[in-house]
């Protein structure tokens, strides 16, 4: 989706805020979305990067539809999780497109409720999402983009890190786009466990 086309879907909401344009980083990542294969990025977790996954986001789930959510986006921890929605809502404010938390620092019956009324994406913490996720609290027939950020901070915790592969095991065949600040021991091996096959890139 061209810049004025997403500013037009958006009401001119990104102008509004003085976003003319994608950045170079940006750009990139939209081209590496539009692969539709499963990478993993080396990249800065900055206001460039969380505003290009908002716009994948989007672009990927573009209208509101009954059913399952169509992107499942993993972060490090519940405040990050809130950053994440903030940042989205920010720049979505005239969407229909709906987004919910799934994240630690809720209750996990509103969460629950909140998401089975019917949400587009879903973001939170892995411990919280898998938690959810076994008590069927949101289903991934429809799922087609998976996102985790700042996965350097969740290799420091392997429990992390097997709530992300317990969701994985069922997860249908959709993109998966693992983004790291640095490298970790534990990086690839968990890349290898929930991708059939990935790229390398760096932004």
């Amino acid at each position: 989706m061209k810049f004025e086309e997403l500013n037009t879907r958006l009401e001119n909401t990104l102008v509004e805020l003085g976003i003319e344009s994608y950045t170079e980083k940006q750009e990139k990542l939209i081209k590496l979305a539009k692969q539709g294969r499963n990478h993993l990025v080396y990249t800065s977790t900055d206001e460039d990067l969380i505003n290009g996954l908002n716009f994948i986001s989007f672009m990927r789930a573009p209208e509101m539809l009954e059913g399952s959510p169509r992107v499942l986006w993993f972060t490090a921890s519940p405040d990050l999780a809130r950053e994440r929605v903030k940042a989205f809502h920010h720049l979505m404010k005239r969407s229909d497109v709906t987004v919910e938390i799934a994240d630690d620092k809720g209750k996990i019956i509103e969460q629950r409720n909140a998401i089975f009324d019917g949400t587009e994406i879903l973001i939170g913490n892995p411990k919280r999402m898998l938690e959810l996720y076994n008590q069927n609290g949101f289903h991934i027939n429809q799922l087609s983009l998976v996102i985790i950020d700042s996965t350097e901070l969740m290799c420091k915790d392997p429990l992390v890190l097997q709530a992300i592969r317990r969701i994985a095991e069922s997860l249908p065949k959709c993109q998966k786009l693992i983004f790291s600040a640095g490298k970790h021991a534990r990086l690839e091996p968990f890349c290898e466990d929930i991708c059939t096959f990935y790229e390398t890139s760096e932004l």
